[in-house]
């Protein structure tokens, strides 16, 4: 793995941690019932999409540590392998060096 490509994988680490407080804060105080916004998990660090999607959805990428939803369009192809298509998302897992450092700095491992 190049460097560019560690550097994008970290992104989207850092963007799995943004959302994971944002589901924390939007189910603590009752807003995640008919779903949650969470920022694009791609690896473009100036990416501000937000996708709206049911918590057991979001639940459901979680599951696994290298596992990401991404707006249609943000997948990278030769990082990411496309799990399901949704309307407004896909769940992409990682792969390679990319999936190692995404279980590193999974926010739900211990």
């Amino acid at each position: 793995m190049d460097e560019r490509e560690r550097r994008i994988a970290e992104n989207e680490t850092r963007f799995r941690e943004v959302n994971e407080r944002l589901e924390s804060a939007q189910t603590s105080v009752g807003t995640g019932n008919g779903g949650i916004d969470v920022l694009c998990e791609c690896g473009d660090r100036d990416c501000t999409e937000q996708i709206r999607l049911s918590l057991a959805d979001y639940e459901a990428v979680r599951a696994d540590p290298v596992t990401f939803v991404v707006k249609p369009g943000h997948e990278a192809p030769a990082a990411v392998h496309v799990v399901e298509r949704h309307g407004d998302y896909y769940s992409v897992r990682k792969q390679g060096e990319a999936a190692e450092i995404a279980n590193e700095h999974d926010p739900r491992d211990g």
